[in-house]
């Protein structure tokens, strides 16, 4: 199994697999995902801080990680299945001005990325985002098929 990474800006498309993510790691981002979905979530190890803040609708979730002064860096959508997948993607294209297509949807499950405004003002943070992008999104994948047994 793999997902779809698609950096929507871009439209790099890479194909991630579930071994990309070290078991050291899936506890701590699992720990922070549970966390983004209450509230917004400070990300541990990052300087200068960023903080994590999601919402889930169905078997697909949308996350922000935003970078000093609450600036939005990048927006991310998972979907698991494409009950929500569809529209999710559709939702992540609105305002344009990306490399993607909003009636070109990836088969599920899919990662996609928006880079926002604010990457701009702290591209240091550049490095790691696409990482924490594949290891959020394989963490919610296996939430959803763990829940659905």
């Amino acid at each position: 199994m793999y997902i779809h990474h698609v950096t929507l800006t871009t439209g790099h498309v890479r194909r991630s697999v579930r071994e990309e993510v070290a078991p050291e790691t899936w506890r701590p981002v699992s720990d922070l995902l549970a966390a983004a979905l209450r509230a917004d979530t400070p990300i541990p190890g990052v300087s200068p801080a960023c903080t994590l803040r999601a919402s889930a609708s169905a078997r697909c979730l949308v996350a922000t990680v935003s970078g000093p002064g609450d600036r939005p860096l990048v927006t991310i959508g998972v979907a698991a299945h494409s009950r929500c997948g569809a529209s999710l993607w559709r939702r992540l294209h609105q305002g344009g001005g990306l490399a993607t297509r909003a009636e070109d949807v990836p088969p599920e499950p899919w990662c996609a990325a928006r880079l926002e405004a604010g990457i701009a003002l702290h591209p240091e943070h550049a490095h790691w985002l696409g990482d924490f992008e594949r290891c959020l999104a394989w963490v919610w994948i296996e939430r959803d098929r763990v829940r659905r047994g």
